[in-house]
């Protein structure tokens, strides 16, 4: 599987815009600014991004090994926090909360915990990045 986002940016760091499009998202043409803008209008950040991705990714890799095991969630809530120290992600705590009707201590901390193993985004703090440069005259 691959999936594509392409990210735009003009101006400075601190007067500039950003925005981005996805492929198959109604987040296509999202527009994005430093964490330290939040009072500037409705925008996001790559770090609220990658915080979000990681809670869904969690979220929806739980409710399948759920599913694999005869369970269904009625209500699964998911909160990640972001720790950043130097411009390095240093963590990204999860916190669960599940209502499931039927499943055992035991069962549930051992789907959670294969979930957080299982869930591709999580996994990408552990990936080898990449880079291709191209200077565009």
């Amino acid at each position: 599987m691959e999936t594509n986002t392409k990210a735009f940016w003009q101006g400075s760091f601190k007067q500039g815009n950003g925005h981005f499009t996805t492929e198959n998202s109604k987040l296509n043409n999202t527009s994005f600014k430093p964490s330290y803008a939040k009072n500037d209008g409705i925008f996001t950040n790559p770090e609220e991004l990658l915080a979000s991705a990681h809670a869904s990714c969690f979220t929806m890799t739980l409710s399948y090994i759920l599913g694999e095991n005869g369970f269904s969630a009625d209500h699964l809530e998911t909160t990640v926090s972001l720790i950043i120290n130097n411009n390095i992600i240093t963590n990204s705590n999860l916190s669960l909360q599940a209502k499931i009707e039927g499943i055992t201590e035991e069962q549930f901390q051992n789907f959670a915990l294969k979930a957080k193993e299982m869930c591709p985004v999580g996994n990408v703090l552990k990936a080898e990045s990449t880079l291709e440069a191209a200077l565009i005259q």
